[in-house]
């Protein structure tokens, strides 16, 4: 039998993938938002990608952490600066295919007309 792998959501691009795959952000009891590479701090936690541009649309988005962290202000500054930096770190990337499988690659058509019409 196959060992369960757990799964979470980016809060940046929204795809679901492997818990490993993301790091963890956390609020901490005190109300600072720290990231959690071991992904086991306390305090209320949320997913994203290892990736410039989901760290980028979170820290463009200040209401996505809010939301997600249940923050009752805006991010401190410092804890912003540190995202930011942290965000440096990791590679940019380029999604694939298999992660944009909810994004459609052609526009949808309408049902052939012909097979609906009464003979």
């Amino acid at each position: 039998m196959a060992k369960h792998i757990p799964r979470r959501t980016c809060i940046g691009c929204r795809n679901v993938t492997n818990k490993r795959e993301l790091i963890r952000l956390v609020r901490t009891p005190e109300g600072a938002v720290i990231a959690d590479p071991t992904g086991k701090k306390n305090g209320r936690g949320t997913y994203v990608h290892k990736s410039r541009e989901c760290f980028q649309a979170v820290i463009g988005a200040p209401g996505t952490l809010k939301h997600a962290l249940k923050l009752e202000s805006a991010l401190a500054p410092t804890d912003l600066q540190a995202l930011i930096e942290l965000a440096k770190t990791f590679p940019a990337h380029d999604a694939t295919e298999t992660e944009m499988k909810g994004t459609p690659t052609e526009p949808r058509r309408a049902p052939n007309q012909a097979a609906h019409q009464i003979k």
